[in-house]
C-alpha cells in the first residue's frame, strides 16, 4: 500500500513535497517523486512494500517506452498469476509487484486505443491509482469499483487539477475551507458519502470511478466488476467456499508477514479458518490472530476468539480497548486527522488503538469487512423481509404499537415497529438513518438507481454506500495511520458475484449468513457458529460522559457546547443528554456522539493545519522497515517497468 499524490500545475512542487511529508505514515519504506519535463504534471509516492522488495519496483513507475508514468496504491488479487500469464504471451512486465502488473495491463489498453475501464474491470483487490500519458497529456485517476483504497482531487487555479490519498495532504497543495453544508448527510450516515469530503473545493471519487484530466476539463466514467462467476453445478456452498479460500490465499500472497483479525465473529473466523488452511498447505504457521478485549463481559469476545485461536493453532495477541478519557480522546483526534473529515463510527477509537498494535507485528492483516453486507448479516435485513408481512396488520394496531408501546419493546422491535408504519421508502429511511433526534435535521443521501425489493435495495445501500463510506474507509485510515494494510478477502469479486447470486431471503435464513455459515462449518469448532453476535462496539453512552467533561467540564457546560446554537428548548437539551448517558437509550446516544464529534472536527487542527506532524505515528514502523527511505526526484529518475 502507498500515498499518492500529485498535481498539474507547473509550480506546485514544494506542496507536492509538503503532501509527502504528511503522507509517511502510508509508506514508512520509500519515497519517489517524478516530475514532467514539460513541467504539465508532478506525481509523488510514499511507500509501504508488501510485494517485490527490489528498487526495480519503487514507484512512480516509468513504461519501458516512457510513454506512461504510474502512481498505484494498493494490491492485485493473484498478481503473480496474471504476470506470469502475460510474459507467457511475450509481453513484458519488468518487476513482479502489483503496480508493474496495473501499469502493463493499462499502458496496453491505451496504446492501442481501448478503454480503460474495461481494461481494469478484471482486476480483483483494492486500488487507487494516478496515470500521466505523456503523448495524449492526458491524467487518469481511478478507484477500485467496491471503494476500498481513497483517492481525493480538488480543481484549482486555470484548469489544474490536485489529488492525494488523504485530505490532509491535498489541502497542503489546495487550502480549502470547510463545508459545514454536509452535517445533514454526515448526521445521517455518521460519515460524509462521497463525492463530499467536509471541504469546499475537495471531492472523493466514487467507488470506482475513473476521471481523465486533459487541457483543464475532466471527464468520468465507472470501472464495472466483470462478471466472473460460473456456477459448475447447484453446490453454491462448496463454490463459495472454494472462493473464499482462494481470495484469502491470494490476500496472502506478499513477501512480508501477514496477520488476520480475530474477533469472534463469523466474518473474521472464516478469514482466519481458511488463512490457516491456506498456510499449512505452504508449509507455514498460521498467522498470527489479533482480537480487542473489553473490560466489560457482555461486550468481550476474546474468550471466542481464544476458542477459534486454539481450534486453529493460531497465535492469539490480546489488545486492551482503551478506556481512559485521556487515550479515547487521542486516538479520537488521530482518527479525524486521518479522515480530515467528520466520522461519527465511535469503533473508529478502537480500530486506530488496534492499528497501533497490529502494525508492531506485522505490515498485512486480513479483515472480514463485507461479510455482512454481502450475506445478510444486519438485523434490518430481516427487518425489510418482514414488513409485507407487518403490513397485513390493521393501521389502527401497527400506529397503537408504534407508540406508547414501543417504548417498552427492546431497541430492535422498536426501531422495526416505529419504522414499519408508512411505506417501504418510509421503513428505508427510518432504519438506515442514524440520526435519532429530528431536531438536528438528518438527511440521508441515497442512490436513485438501487435495485430490488425493500431487502435488496438495502442491501444495495450498504454495499455501495455505507461499506465504502463507513468500515472501509476506517480500516484504510486507521492501519495506514501505522504503516498496516488491511486486505478483506470477502470482497474479492468472485466471492461478492456467489453471494450477489443468491436471493436475500436465503442469506438470511436462520438468523442471518446461513450460506456464509454453511460454507465455513467444517472448519469450525463445535458451538462457534451458533454463538450469538457481540459486535465491535464502545460503550457509547459511557464515551459521552468521559470525553464530554474532559473537553469541557461540567454537565452544563458539555450540553451548551454540544449542542450550541440549535433548535432545541433548555428542557430538550437536558433531556436528550440524560436519556442518552444513562445507557437506556443507544441510538440518541450515537446521535449525540456524532454531534461531539462534529463539534471536535470544527475545533480540530485540521482547519488551521497544513502539514499536520505524523513523525510521532511513524517512528516505531522506522526500525521494521523493508529498506531505508529514499528521496528521488528529478525527470525520469523513477525506475523502468
Amino acid at each position: 500500500m502507498c500515498g499518492l499524490v500529485g498535481e498539474t500545475g507547473s509550480g506546485e512542487q514544494p506542496g507536492v513535497h509538503a503532501a509527502l511529508r504528511a503522507l509517511a505514515h502510508r509508506g514508512p519504506d520509500d519515497e519517489g517523486c517524478w516530475f514532467d519535463p514539460a513541467g504539465a504534471v508532478t506525481l509523488g509516492v510514499r511507500r509501504l512494500i508488501t510485494t517485490d522488495p527490489g528498487k526495480a519496483a519503487n514507484q512512480p513507475l516509468i513504461s519501458r517506452d516512457g510513454r506512461f508514468v504510474l502512481a498505484f496504491n494498493g494490491y492485485i488479487a493473484g498478481h503473480r498469476r496474471l504476470i506470469s500469464g502475460l510474459r507467457d504471451h511475450g509481453q513484458q512486465v519488468e518487476s513482479d509487484s502489483d503496480a508493474a502488473l496495473f501499469l502493463a495491463v493499462l499502458g496496453n489498453a491505451l496504446r492501442v486505443g481501448g478503454d480503460p475501464a474495461n481494461a481494469l474491470c478484471g482486476f480483483s483487490g483494492q486500488y487507487a491509482f494516478a496515470l500521466w500519458d505523456r503523448d495524449t497529456c492526458r491524467l487518469w485517476l481511478g478507484r477500485d469499483p467496491v471503494g476500498i483504497k481513497p483517492l481525493y482531487f480538488s480543481e484549482y487555479g486555470s484548469g489544474n487539477v490536485a489529488f492525494a490519498s488523504e485530505i490532509a495532504a491535498l489541502r497542503c497543495i489546495v487550502p480549502s475551507a470547510p463545508d459545514r453544508d454536509v452535517s445533514p448527510h454526515y448526521l445521517a450516515h455518521l460519515f460524509v458519502p462521497a463525492p463530499e469530503t467536509g471541504f469546499a473545493d475537495i471531492r472523493q471519487l466514487r467507488p470506482g470511478e475513473l476521471m481523465c484530466w486533459q487541457g483543464g476539463s475532466l471527464e468520468s466514467r465507472m470501472i464495472r466488476v466483470a462478471p466472473c462467476h460460473r456456477s459448475v453445478g447447484d453446490n453454491t456452498i462448496a463454490e463459495l467456499r472454494q472462493a473464499i479460500r482462494q481470495s484469502v490465499a491470494d490476500a496472502m500472497d506478499a513477501d512480508r508477514e501477514v496477520g488476520t483479525l480475530l474477533s469472534g465473529g463469523v466474518d473474521s473466523g472464516a478469514i482466519a479458518a481458511m488463512a490457516s488452511d491456506v498456510a499449512r498447505e505452504r508449509g507455514q504457521k498460521p498467522p498470527p490472530g489479533f482480537v480487542m478485549q473489553f473490560g466489560n463481559a457482555e461486550r468481550d469476545e476474546t474468550p471466542r476468539a481464544r476458542l477459534l485461536a486454539k481450534h486453529l493453532g493460531m497465535e492469539l495477541h490480546i489488545v486492551a480497548a482503551p478506556d481512559r478519557p485521556e487515550e479515547i480522546l487521542a486516538h479520537l483526534n488521530d482518527g479525524l486527522r486521518g479522515f480530515g473529515a467528520p466520522f461519527g463510527n465511535p469503533s473508529v477509537v478502537l480500530m486506530q488503538a488496534l492499528g497501533a498494535a497490529v502494525s508492531r507485528h506485522v505490515p498485512i492483516c486480513l479483515a472480514g469487512d463485507g461479510g455482512d453486507e454481502l450475506f445478510g448479516g444486519y438485523p434490518r435485513y430481516r427487518a425489510a423481509a418482514m414488513l409485507r408481512y407487518w403490513h397485513h396488520v390493521p393501521d389502527v394496531i401497527r400506529s397503537l404499537i408504534a407508540g406508547r408501546i414501543a417504548d417498552v419493546l427492546p431497541r430492535g422491535m422498536a426501531r422495526f415497529v416505529r419504522g414499519g408504519q408508512g411505506r417501504s421508502a418510509d421503513a428505508f429511511d427510518h432504519w438506515n438513518d442514524r440520526c435519532a433526534l429530528v431536531e438536528l435535521g438528518a438527511r440521508l443521501s441515497v442512490p436513485a438507481d438501487l435495485p430490488g425489493d425493500l431487502c435488496d435495495r438495502m442491501m444495495a445501500f450498504d454495499r455501495r454506500v455505507t461499506l465504502p463510506g463507513n468500515q472501509l474507509a476506517m480500516s484504510d485510515r486507521c492501519g495506514m495511520a501505522y504503516g498496516l494494510e488491511y486486505r478483506v478477502p470477502l470482497l474479492g469479486h468472485e466471492v461478492m458475484a456467489i453471494a450477489k447470486s443468491v436471493s436475500p431471503r436465503v442469506h438470511l435464513r436462520g438468523g442471518g449468513k446461513s450460506l456464509l455459515r454453511a460454507a465455513i462449518a467444517p472448519m469450525m469448532p463445535d458451538g462457534y457458529l451458533s454463538a450469538a453476535k457481540i459486535g465491535f462496539n464502545p460503550p457509547v453512552a459511557e464515551w459521552l460522559v468521559k470525553i464530554g467533561r474532559l473537553l469541557w467540564g461540567s454537565d452544563g457546560r458539555v450540553i451548551a457546547e454540544l449542542f450550541g446554537d440549535l433548535p432545541l428548548t433548555v428542557a430538550q437539551r437536558h433531556l436528550y443528554w440524560h436519556r442518552a448517558v444513562r445507557g437506556r437509550e443507544p441510538d440518541e446516544a450515537l446521535s449525540l456522539w456524532a454531534l461531539l464529534v462534529w463539534r471536535v472536527w470544527q475545533m480540530h487542527q485540521l482547519f488551521q493545519e497544513q502539514t499536520p506532524d505524523r513523525d510521532a505515528v511513524i517512528n516505531h514502523r522506522k526500525a521494521s522497515s523493508v529498506c531505508g527511505t529514499s528521496s528521488r526526484s528529478g525527470v525520469g529518475t523513477a525506475p523502468a517497468a
